[in-house]
């Protein structure tokens, strides 16, 4: 049985204690107490320095292990499992046993010393461990005595939630190594705790594997489909290599994507380029500005008092200068710290067996109750350990050390400390002069465009719209004024006044046609659906309609040279347009009780600016079958105006002063159809830009409408300027000549022969005389119309 004498702890470990130290001992005049060290002989040049000053600081302490020393019992696995069991077995049996075992350095050494160190009681701390599987779920359940200085990836998953959540990233797209534990355990413990810890949607998850090295290209593909712009990887530094080429060929990189990757503590890991097929100019592009989240070697804050009494910065400086000539290791200052772990661990166990039972003794290995309870007492000291190391705070919670995590970031060929995250707080620090770093969205925005037609060209069209209808009212005023005018009772006045209602209507609608929601709620803007669809089509039905029924009765009494004497009275024609009305009408009525309209959102094709996907989307007024009876009511119309051409054209060279508006009906005629033919078709092809199409189909109703009635008004409104009385001005014979007589004289050839000069002369003569006397017929029918 061995004594442990009582000692008093520090100040700054366990608050609230205020006795003094006492004065070193001579070394010579304390109990040893033995800690087995597995270290392997690759790792002991390295690490051998950063032990020897752990002990000198530890035993040059006035207020720790004042009567006792750490002996060292050293191990060399060779980072082998069998050497590394027989270590254990050996130091098991040693008497007296170890109180804790330190080590190793290797992964497979650690896990199967571990595994089996629980069967002991022993506490078992490693100062450079890194693998994932000491930190799942059933890790305290099969490692329940191990502990690690090196802050886990628990520590670096926070890191980079942390920043995530300051830059306000709610989605990001991740890449695994999923053939190695190492990378894959800690991203699906990573891509939980953002998803609910930190109410990240992780979008997209792409697994990477040696063995399918060549799907990474559809993996990034995958990320990039769904918009991915935070990319957060967890993979070894030669699939990093191939996944970031990838990348650049892909172009995932540059100011709108943000890249976090392991920290590989190296600054040219990527210059690995073995099938490859990117230069490292290529992948430099790619890393820029990227992000690496590694364990930080040593605390930063180089002015701060450690444990030892001593300034970080002067510990580091003494650790560098004591092997200037080896290589630097990351695993010096947790060797360190690991050390005064263990020592401070005895002292809190110390104390406590000092305030229950007034002295101090260690179990004897043979004595397992005593062990086991030693054992535990020194794993709850472990536990419950704070004190400031050389690598920051050192604190655990279950059995993972709480530590400080650097998050650097490349810029410029070369990686500068952009924050650091301490684990013991869980809170994230940023360095303040590297603020000015514009971090990227994490997704394209989506800025929905409603397409309105502009207002400017709204108000510009609706005026002229509306000059338009005033100058309607003027002619229809006139119509109604001089209706009595022989000028304007040959002319059919009554028709003129449909023409002028026609015209109205189609006025109004160009009015109509520019209305949207910006002025006008939804219901509304269906209503007004069917007002604009009724208002063009039956003015132009009236409209057109009557200019085709005053065709038609030109087309009759000119080819119908032998017919009744009986004129073709008005209401005839008005029969004709209100049976064209009818037709129209019914289409109308049967789509609206068929196929009701609603309001349409149509989604046009997006396009990117300033990191920005702009999605323009235009109002529509659409029914289900609404292109059924497009159909029905355009091919009506149609067949109307090509019927209405056919009729201008046959009768386009009567010259009858009693149809004084004939040549002008016809003329508009040719204007509605030429201005329909062309405007119809460019107003379907540029339905998709609200504002050509707008004004492509406002000008050409515009145009036709405004044609139509200054061809069939303003002659009369010069004639009744000319002649204000009406009165009939007489003809005389041989003046008055069809244009058809005209046209067949000019188109004679002149032949010498005289006889047959005779014989024109007077067929034209016969020719003439004959227009004369069919011309007075129809002057005779005009004047019996009421």
């Amino acid at each position: 049985m061995h004594c442990l004498i009582c000692l008093l702890l520090i100040a700054q470990i366990w608050p609230g204690h205020g006795q003094e130290c006492r004065k070193v001992q001579k070394q010579v005049d304390r109990t040893p107490l033995p800690i087995g060290v597995f270290l392997p002989i690759q790792y002991k040049k390295v690490l051998e320095s950063a032990i020897n000053i752990a002990l000198e600081h530890i035993h040059n302490q006035s207020c720790i292990l004042n009567d006792f020393y750490l002996k060292l019992h050293f191990k060399d696995t060779e980072c082998k499992t069998a050497l590394g069991m027989k270590a254990l077995f050996e130091l098991m049996n040693a008497h007296p046993r170890p109180f804790a075992l330190f080590g190793d350095a290797c992964t497979n050494v650690n896990e199967v010393v571990a595994m089996a160190s629980k069967y002991w009681h022993i506490l078992h701390l490693s100062y450079a461990e890194l693998h994932a599987k000491f930190a799942t779920a059933d890790a305290q359940e099969m490692y329940p005595t191990f502990f690690r200085m090196v802050p886990g990836y628990q520590n670096s998953n926070l890191a980079r939630c942390h920043l995530i959540f300051q830059f306000n990233w709610t989605r990001v797209g991740t890449l695994k190594q999923s053939d190695d534990p190492r990378f894959s355990l800690p991203h699906e413990s990573l891509t939980t705790r953002l998803e609910h810890g930190f109410g990240v949607q992780v979008i997209y998850t792409a697994g990477i594997t040696h063995d399918e090295i060549e799907n990474i290209g559809y993996e990034l593909a995958a990320l990039k489909k769904r918009d991915a712009r935070i990319l957060i990887g967890d993979f070894e530094e030669s699939l990093a290599v191939r996944i970031l080429c990838e990348a650049y060929q892909k172009g995932m990189y540059g100011e709108n994507y943000a890249w976090i990757l392991p920290g590989y503590h190296k600054s040219d890991w990527w210059h690995n380029l073995t099938d490859v097929n990117c230069t490292i100019e290529e992948l430099e592009q790619v890393i820029e500005n990227h992000f690496a989240v590694e364990f930080s070697p040593y605390s930063q804050r180089l002015v701060r008092l450690t444990v030892a009494n001593k300034t970080v910065s002067a510990i580091r400086t003494e650790l560098s200068l004591r092997d200037e000539s080896l290589p630097e290791s990351l695993f010096k200052g947790y060797v360190y710290d690991g050390l005064w772990t263990l020592a401070l661990a005895i002292e809190h166990v110390v104390q406590l067996h000092y305030k229950r039972d007034g002295f101090t003794s260690i179990a004897d290995a043979s004595d397992t109750a005593d062990w086991v309870k030693l054992s535990a007492e020194l794993q709850q000291a472990v536990s419950s350990t704070s004190f400031i190391g050389v690598t920051g705070r050192v604190e655990f919670e279950n059995n993972e050390r709480l530590g400080l995590v650097e998050i650097l970031q490349w810029k410029n060929g070369s990686y500068v400390n952009f924050g650091i995250f301490d684990g013991t707080e869980a809170v994230l620090r940023l360095n303040s002069a590297l603020e000015d770093w514009t971090p990227p969205l994490d997704s394209t925005i989506v800025v929905r465009e409603r397409q309105h037609v502009a207002v400017l060209l709204f108000v510009m069209l609706s005026l002229i719209a509306l000059g338009g209808v005033g100058m309607a009212f003027v002619f229809l005023v006139v119509n109604i004024r001089f209706r009595n005018h022989r000028y304007i009772k040959m002319s059919s006045p009554n028709m003129n006044n449909l023409i002028i209602a026609g015209s109205i209507c189609t006025y109004f609608s160009v009015i109509l046609l520019g209305f949207d929601t910006r002025f006008i709620s939804a219901d509304t803007f269906v209503a007004l659906c069917y007002v604009k669809t009724w208002v063009l089509s039956l003015g132009f039905t009236l409209a057109f309609g009557s200019m085709f029924s005053k065709t038609w009765r030109v087309h009759l009494i000119f080819k119908n040279i032998r017919m009744n004497k009986k004129a073709i009275k008005d209401y005839k024609l008005f029969m004709l347009v209100g049976f064209i009305v009818l037709i129209d009408l019914i289409s109308l009525v049967l789509w609206a009780y068929i196929s009701p309209f609603k309001l349409h959102i149509n989604y046009l094709t997006v396009f990117y600016s300033d990191n920005k996907m702009i999605a323009p989307e235009i109002e529509l007024c659409r029914s289900d079958n609404g292109v059924i009876f497009e159909a029905i009511i355009l091919g009506f119309k149609g067949l109307l105006m090509m019927l209405g051409c056919f009729l201008a054209w046959e009768t386009r060279r009567v010259n009858v002063p009693a149809l004084n508006d004939s040549k002008y009906i016809g003329m508009s005629v040719y204007s509605v159809f030429v201005t329909c033919i062309l405007g119809l078709p460019l107003v379907y092809i540029l339905k998709d830009q609200v504002n050509e199409a707008h004004l492509t189909g406002s000008i050409s109703i515009i145009f036709c409408t405004t044609l139509t009635l200054c061809l069939v008004f303003v002659p009369k409104v010069v004639e009744i300027l000319r002649n204000p009385q009406g009165t009939e001005r007489n003809y005389r014979r041989g003046l008055v000549k069809s244009s058809l007589g005209r046209l067949d004289s000019q188109e004679t050839p002149q032949h010498t022969d005289q006889t047959n000069s005779f014989r024109r002369e007077h067929l034209q003569r016969l020719e003439d005389e004959n227009v004369f006397l069919h011309q007075c017929l129809i002057q005779q029918l005009f004047k019996q119309q009421p």
